[in-house]
């Protein structure tokens, strides 16, 4: 499988988080990376990040869910 970009969520004017589902070394995954311009205006993937195992990937879901209500209505 080749990379497939799910979702980007902005961050600031020069930085967002890209959602890709990725296959490394024969395991897919789900990477959040940080995206940043370059010199060129370009967004590009660093460094920064991490990966999460599709097996774990509902936990990770709820647990953004359970982050979102902690942090109460209007905080979207």
């Amino acid at each position: 499988m080749s990379d497939r970009i799910v979702g980007e969520v902005r961050k600031s004017a020069r930085e967002s988080i890209r959602v890709v589902l990725r296959e490394k070394r024969g395991d897919l995954g789900l990477d959040l990376r940080v995206a940043a311009t370059n010199g060129r205006g370009v967004m590009c993937e660093t460094a920064k990040g991490l990966r999460v195992p599709v097996s774990q990937i509902g936990a990770l879901i709820n647990a953004l869910q359970a982050a979102q209500r902690l942090a109460g209505p209007g905080k979207e």
